[in-house]
């Protein structure tokens, strides 16, 4: 058995390096999650760059659309975007499962060529052990990571906060603005309304003195 593994070791090396780099990026989208969904619990002081975007994005589209913001879909763009490196975290996870083909198509192309070579069925199963031993593995840790149901939770965490914590807040601070805005204006009509009624104020004492000024005139000149 020995044997029939190191005559194409370099084919070897490649199944077991598409198999480990698939398992790694399993771990890594795995352990992300994970992470985010821990920092979600507390999202008013995480420290966490991606919620803290999250926050910050969701607050400027409240106020650019004016309080229409669709949550939901907000979360689901948001979490379809979120990146490790180079990557996106979806992405990440379609390379894992494209990593762990590559293995068993690497095995398939080894096993013709052990074929071609004249070995027989028994010294090539050490390759098909390989290839279902590796599979095995892939699906073992896929089950365990359960990015998709990760995924599902931070969703749910997210939505719950943006509309019941955040949202009301976002609410408050744009009425108290409002508010602030109107009262430059109030203050603004009630000077210019003191004004107008200190001038008619102005005008009726005038007319009366000047009515006074007459009638002294027309007692003089009687």
């Amino acid at each position: 058995m020995p044997v029939i593994l190191m005559k194409h070791k370099f084919l070897l090396m490649m199944i077991f390096l598409f198999l480990l780099l698939s398992i790694i990026c399993q771990i890594i989208t795995g352990v992300i999650f994970r992470n985010l969904i821990r920092e979600a619990n507390n999202m008013s002081a995480t420290e966490n760059k991606l919620l803290r975007q999250c926050k910050l994005k969701y607050s400027n589209c409240y106020k650019l659309n004016g309080r229409m913001v669709n949550t939901a879909v907000f979360v689901d763009r948001f979490i379809q975007k979120m990146r490790c490196g180079h990557l996106t975290l979806s992405r990440m996870s379609h390379v894992s499962g494209q990593l762990m083909m590559l293995s068993v198509l690497v095995t398939g192309i080894t096993i013709c060529l052990c074929l071609a070579s004249g070995d027989t069925l028994f010294q090539i199963i050490p390759y098909y052990l390989i290839s279902i031993l590796g599979l095995y593995l892939y699906f073992s840790v896929s089950g365990a990571v359960d990015i998709q149901g990760q995924k599902t939770i931070l969703k749910t965490d997210l939505t719950d906060y943006l509309e019941n914590h955040l949202m009301p807040r976002l609410e408050q601070e744009s009425e108290v603005s409002m508010v602030q805005a109107k009262k430059p204006m109030q203050d603004v009509s009630e000077s210019m309304e003191e004004e107008g009624k200190r001038g008619r104020q102005e005008s009726v004492k005038s007319e009366n003195d000047r009515e006074e000024l007459e009638n002294l005139l027309k007692e003089l000149l009687a």
